[in-house]
C-alpha cells in the first residue's frame, strides 16, 4: 500500500526569502510616501522592526477573521503585516484600524505582490525527479496560493531542468487549500498547546481538511500512511499532525525555536534544514 505524499509549495518548494525581496522592497516604499519620510528612514525602522518581529515570535501573528492563524515572522509576506504597521504607529500615520487593514493586507499586498519572482530550492527539482513513478508514494501538491501559478511554476522548473521528469507533477496541484481559515469540525482537538508560546494553536482548518480527506479517501489511505511536508508548521502541519499523518518541516533562520523543539521531540515530527534531508527520509521509509 503506498503512502499519501502531500507538499506544500510556495516556501517549500521555493525559497520564500528570495522571492520576496522585490516585494518587501516595494512594500517598503509604498509606505515611505504613505508617511512622507525618506527611504533610508522606512528601511531603517523595517530592519529594526523585522528584528524585534523575528524574536518575539509568539507576540506577533497573522490575523484572520479574528484569529491569529500563523506566526508572523516566518517568510517576507507575514514579517511585513505586523512591521508595517509599527511603522505607521512610529510614523502617525493611518491610525484608523479599518482604513489600515484595507490599504496593507488589500491594496499594498496585492500591488506588490506582482513584483515578486520565483526562486527555487537547488534540491527542488532532483527531489520531484526522484519521486517519478515511485511506487511508494501517491505525490501531491496542496497549496494556499491558486493552482494555475503553482502549475505555472512547475513548467517553469520543468523549462529549466529539461533533462528531469518534473511535469507529471503539474496535474497533481491542489491550489486555494485555504489553510488560514478557522471553521468549526466534528471529531478533532480546537487546538494544541506548545511550549514557548503564549496561544493555543487553532485547530479547525475545515477547508483544508476536505482537500486533505478527498485526496485520502481517493486512495483508500489512513491518515497514518500520510506524510506532509511544509514549511509553516502552523498552517501547513499542524492539523494533519493532529489527525495521526506524518510532518516534516522545512525550517529556515526565521522558524520559530518553540516549532522545532516541539517536532522534532513528537514521534510523528521531523524537521529539515533543506530538500535533500526530505528526499533522505522519504529513503528511508521506502
Amino acid at each position: 500500500m503506498p503512502k499519501l505524499l502531500i507538499f506544500d509549495f510556495d516556501g517549500t518548494m521555493t525559497n520564500a526569502e528570495a522571492e520576496g525581496q522585490p516585494y518587501r522592497t516595494g512594500y517598503l516604499e509604498d509606505l515611505a510616501l504613505i508617511c512622507n519620510l525618506s527611504l533610508e528612514t522606512i528601511f531603517q525602522w523595517a530592519d529594526e522592526f523585522d528584528q524585534h518581529v523575528s524574536e518575539n515570535q509568539g507576540a506577533f501573528g497573522w490575523k484572520f477573521n479574528g484569529h491569529i492563524v500563523a506566526p508572523a515572522g516566518v517568510d517576507p509576506y507575514l514579517r511585513i503585516m505586523p512591521t508595517a504597521r509599527l511603522i505607521l504607529d512610529r510614523a502617525g500615520v493611518l491610525t484608523s484600524p479599518d482604513i489600515r487593514d484595507r490599504i496593507l493586507d488589500r491594496i499594498l499586498y496585492k500591488y506588490n505582490y506582482s513584483k515578486t519572482h520565483t526562486v527555487f530550492h537547488n534540491e527542488a527539482a532532483p527531489l520531484i525527479h526522484h519521486l517519478y513513478n515511485n511506487e511508494k508514494f501517491e505525490c501531491y501538491v496542496v497549496t494556499n496560493s491558486h493552482t494555475e501559478p503553482v502549475q505555472n511554476k512547475l513548467r517553469l522548473l520543468q523549462s529549466q531542468n529539461p533533462e528531469l521528469h518534473i511535469d507529471w507533477l503539474t496535474p497533481k496541484v491542489y491550489g486555494s487549500a485555504r489553510k488560514y481559515i478557522i471553521e468549526p469540525m466534528d471529531n478533532t482537538p480546537e487546538r494544541i498547546e506548545v511550549s514557548g508560546l503564549d496561544r493555543p494553536i487553532l485547530l479547525h482548518r475545515a477547508h483544508y481538511h476536505r482537500v486533505l480527506n478527498k485526496l485520502a479517501q481517493a486512495h483508500h489511505i489512513d491518515w497514518e500512511d500520510i506524510i506532509v511536508i511544509g514549511d509553516i508548521f502552523e498552517l501547513d502541519l499542524s492539523l494533519p499532525l493532529a489527525l495521526g499523518a506524518n510532518v516534516g518541516l522545512l525550517r529556515s533562520k526565521f522558524t520559530p525555536e518553540y516549532e522545532q523543539r516541539f517536532l522534532d521531540a513528537h514521534p510523528r515530527g521531523r524537521t529539515f534544514m533543506d530538500l535533500n534531508q526530505v528526499g533522505q527520509y522519504l529513503n528511508q521509509l521506502c
